[in-house]
């Protein structure tokens, strides 16, 4: 459905001049991209609201999307399954967060792990992306830079007796990212390098 609306803007937008044929499919790939970015993030947020989660929302979605273009992972084949896969996770991680603020040591035990996993992993190079030696390269050093600067925020709210909801979402985020490489791995849903 959102990939008949965008073929029909962009065609609005071919025959009324305003783009040319040839970069027709450029407008396409990113308008759809963005309408299921914007409709997948704006579900987040309403979850958030929904379970009086807002502010935490924010704080996991700064944390896992910042680090989620960097690092890549399972993607699913259409976008109703990533979005309704991203709607169970999502939901399942507000009970865990809540869980894991009450055993604040077994989350950093999995925060740990995750850090590591992205620390060695660094990015899966998916086919839709198909990355040459040196933009992986590139790539894997943002996602364990990102990661790394991630893992030191979290410590210093630690420090500074943060809530540990807000780290939990946030240790959440990263632990999500690790799991998501994880899968796409298993799943062998990467490019080699030649």
């Amino acid at each position: 459905m959102i990939e008949k609306m965008v073929l029909s803007l962009v065609s609005q937008m071919e025959s009324k001049k305003m783009i040319d044929k040839a970069d027709s499919e450029h407008y396409e790939y990113a308008l759809i991209t963005l309408t299921e970015h914007t409709i997948t993030v704006g579900t987040m947020l309403l979850i958030g609201l929904v379970f009086n989660q807002f502010i935490p929302t924010i704080c996991f979605l700064v944390f896992f999307l910042s680090l989620r273009k960097r690092t890549g992972g399972y993607h699913a084949d259409k976008f109703w399954q990533c979005y309704l896969v991203t709607v169970i996770i999502y939901i399942a991680i507000i009970q865990a967060a809540t869980v894991l603020s009450q055993n604040p040591v077994t989350v950093y035990v999995m925060l740990s792990f995750a850090v590591l996993v992205i620390g060695v992993i660094g990015t899966v190079n998916h086919p839709n992306m198909d990355m040459d030696k040196d933009e992986l390269r590139e790539s894997k050093k943002a996602a364990r830079l990102c990661v790394l600067l991630e893992a030191t925020v979290i410590a210093a709210l630690i420090a500074l007796k943060m809530d540990d909801l807000y780290v939990s979402y946030m240790s959440l985020a990263i632990i999500l990212c690790a799991s998501l490489l994880c899968v796409a791995k298993v799943m062998k849903q990467e490019v080699k390098v030649k």
